[in-house]
């Protein structure tokens, strides 16, 4: 591989879909880079742990899990800022790849590539984006390691979201695809730093479909809503790109024919939603951003190879009876799974038991003791199953 991909089928036909994934975490200009700004609008921002993490999981994702018969995966490029840079390992073959660092300069360089690859009417194009990001006013921009290089003029160093959504309307790729993993936030800081002039690079200029291109769909699933705040988990995958995976291996999940499992972008960004909400699934982060996709399209993105992965919240009623509950959960062709209840002095778990199940029919015990043993049976399908055992 060579430049910024690190996947490529050279026998891809026009039919394919083409992927852009970046993740920066390490910012060169922000508090514990090497070379720290003064520039005001940088204040209480700070070095990202999460999202290179995450864009490599999106990546792995893409090569090993995205399945479209009609647009196989042709191409995907990775740009990464991360403290400790290391090759990419690719999931099926094992190579690795030298990963590009996600300056503004290789961003744009990269843009310009993943467009002339999917500039075919039968093409997908797929936009994935984990790191710092500001609104201003309506607009999003999404920042590059390299932000706040040039201190007289800081966003030179982010990109234009809005606009490069609205360029790409000159590329014919008839189906496009955005994932924001990024704060949308306000910034006062720099309402009044900037103008307004520049929000960020804009590699390709547009606005309107031209005349003679197929119809364009596109969809775009931002982390949370605008004006609000995205969380990640320390060296961990973020919250969303979390759901986002679970979400395409079975909980964002269609039966549309016999066997047939498929993910479309509006059953994706409900599934995801529908993550953000549960308790369980945030765990500690007791406040996760609220998923937006505004102005999208709803089409067929994914189809499951198999049977779905099915997001179940076991739990007893009244939801206080889960703190001294040991749970377990059997199916005739798996092993059996259990959660004792806390060890005498350990914090007491009032949450739902989160499993990640098959397809199938289950059945589930709670067992608070002598005298008080719950039982239930249930269906495993999408997008999720809440089990609630009241005592008899």
């Amino acid at each position: 591989m060579a430049g910024f991909t690190v996947h490529l089928d050279e026998n891809a036909g026009p039919a394919s879909t083409h992927a852009l994934v970046i993740g920066v975490g390490a910012y060169s200009h922000l508090s514990g880079g090497p070379s720290e700004t003064d520039h005001p609008g940088a204040v209480g921002m700070r070095q990202l742990t999460s999202p290179p993490i995450s864009a490599r999981a999106f990546a792995a994702w893409m090569i090993d899990g995205y399945h479209d018969k009609g647009r196989p995966l042709g191409s995907l490029a990775l740009l990464l800022s991360e403290a400790d840079p290391s090759r990419f390992v690719h999931p099926q073959t094992g190579f690795e790849s030298d990963v590009a660092t996600a300056t503004i300069d290789n961003i744009v360089a990269a843009v310009l590539e993943w467009k002339d690859r999917g500039d075919h009417d039968e093409a997908r194009l797929v936009f994935y984006f984990s790191g710092h990001g500001v609104s201003l006013g309506v607009d999003t921009s999404l920042l590059a390691a390299d932000m706040f290089a040039d201190r007289n003029s800081p966003l030179k160093g982010a990109l234009h979201f809005e606009a490069l959504k609205m360029g790409l309307s000159t590329c014919r790729a008839a189906q496009q695809v955005f994932f924001v993993d990024a704060c949308r936030a306000g910034s006062d800081k720099f309402r009044k730093l900037v103008s307004g002039a520049v929000l960020g690079q804009v590699p390709i200029d547009g606005n309107e479909r031209p005349d003679g291109f197929v119809p364009r769909e596109h969809a775009t699933i931002f982390a949370t809503l605008h004006g609000e705040e995205a969380f990640a988990r320390a060296g961990r995958v973020s919250l969303f790109t979390d759901a986002l995976l679970r979400s395409f291996e079975g909980a964002g999940s269609l039966n549309t024919q016999d066997r047939v499992w498929q993910v479309t972008t509006d059953t994706l960004k409900h599934a995801i939603t529908r993550f953000m909400k549960e308790p369980s699934f945030k765990g500690s982060l007791t406040t996760a951003g609220t998923p937006a996709s505004p102005e999208s399209h709803d089409f067929d993105f994914h189809e499951l190879r198999g049977d779905p992965i099915v997001p179940v919240y076991i739990g007893c009623r009244p939801p206080e009876d889960n703190a001294r509950a040991e749970f377990s959960c059997r199916h005739p062709e798996q092993v059996p799974q259990r959660r004792p209840p806390p060890a005498p002095g350990d914090e007491p778990d009032v949450r739902e038991w989160a499993l990640f199940l098959p397809f199938g029919q289950y059945e589930v015990e709670a067992d608070l003791g002598p005298g008080d043993l719950r039982r239930g049976a249930f269906d495993a399908r999408p997008p999720f199953f809440r089990v609630g055992l009241a005592k008899p």
